[in-house]
């Protein structure tokens, strides 16, 4: 494996950048947008923005930049893969989606505005392999993916199904390069990352009162948690998962919220609890000064960030209810 000391002497310098919770919530006290956008004057995200009500896509090339300067000095590229990947695969549900529409007779049913540019597949060769049904060079199993949600809704016209098909695979490539970098700690986020999204679509589905049998499609394999043990979870009160799952450390987050009388709370309170996990996954990388693991530390506290921005501004813009935003701000530094 190469030498991580220089990188991560890198990535403690630019920690020292990152925007932390108090800032945040100055920012929510803003009067009005514009007030906002002085207030980020300061900061990395200044340089993007060219009006009030561009932060959205000023927010994303802050993420791409970042993405850009680590790749210049970070020696495993597919570090950088595994956090970017997730975005291909959301390129793809809009891309698909809006030919699903236009071959049912919507011919404005195309999104590009919806396309991110933060994945790793050039969003132009992307669009251009979908549209014309060339998919042969597409990386991370897209090949055969692609075909396969055609088929799937040619057969049913349901675009969930269509969805959770793209997730099964995004979650399994995700591992898969993974498990190809051979970094322990790496793999067992994404292992957990894949858990989270598991018990995330559990609590959803019992509040849809789905029984197990009916729920066990919707769980992604790859894990530490088997599909049928978290399918299982659907039988049992809620109050007891946290119990059942006691011998994973992923039952911490529903142990707190149980200990909040939380486990009725919003799916964004709890997303943002798994969230705040995930990043503790990594923490203890940061002791240390070689552990590959630091790169995708600082890119998941950079997306938290980007992400509080986000919750604040909208928050701004639309005059919603500063309280209930601040309870969706991520912990920071």
């Amino acid at each position: 494996m190469s030498s991580y000391v220089y990188t991560v002497a890198r990535l403690r310098g630019m920690e020292n950048h990152l925007l932390d919770t108090a800032f945040f919530s100055r920012l929510m006290d803003s009067a009005s947008i514009d007030d906002a956008v002085k207030a980020l004057g300061e900061t990395s995200y200044s340089q993007w923005i060219t009006g009030a009500g561009s932060f959205d896509k000023a927010i994303d090339s802050e993420i791409l930049a970042t993405c850009e300067e680590l790749a210049s000095f970070v020696p495993d590229k597919e570090l950088l893969d595994i956090f970017r990947l997730p975005y291909d695969f959301h390129n793809v549900k809009v891309l698909l989606k809006g030919l699903f529409k236009v071959r049912g007779g919507d011919t404005e049913g195309r999104r590009y505005d919806l396309i991110s540019k933060l994945g790793t597949i050039d969003t132009e060769e992307l669009t251009n392999a979908i549209e014309t049904e060339e998919y042969g060079f597409l990386p991370y199993g897209l090949t055969d993916l692609i075909p396969a949600c055609w088929q799937l809704w040619d057969a049913t016209k349901n675009a969930q199904a269509v969805e959770l098909l793209i997730d099964h695979q995004m979650f399994k490539a995700m591992l898969g390069v993974a498990e190809k970098l051979n970094i322990p700690d790496v793999t067992n986020w994404v292992r957990n990352k894949i858990d989270a999204e598991n018990l995330r679509g559990a609590i959803r589905l019992a509040r849809m009162k789905y029984d197990s049998a009916k729920a066990l499609p919707f769980f992604h394999e790859g894990g530490t948690i088997r599909p049928d043990d978290m399918a299982k979870l659907l039988n049992e009160p809620q109050e007891t998962w946290s119990r059942i799952l006691s011998y994973t450390d992923i039952s911490s987050v529903l142990g707190a919220l149980q200990e909040q009388g939380d486990m009725k709370a919003a799916l964004s309170d709890v997303s943002k609890a798994l969230d705040e996990y995930l990043l503790k996954v990594l923490e203890k990388a940061k002791y240390s000064m070689d552990a590959p693991a630091n790169v995708l530390l600082y890119l998941l506290s950079k997306e938290a960030e980007a992400r509080n921005m986000r919750v604040a501004l909208v928050c701004v813009a639309g005059g919603l209810d500063r309280e209930f935003g601040r309870r969706l701000l991520s912990n920071g530094r």
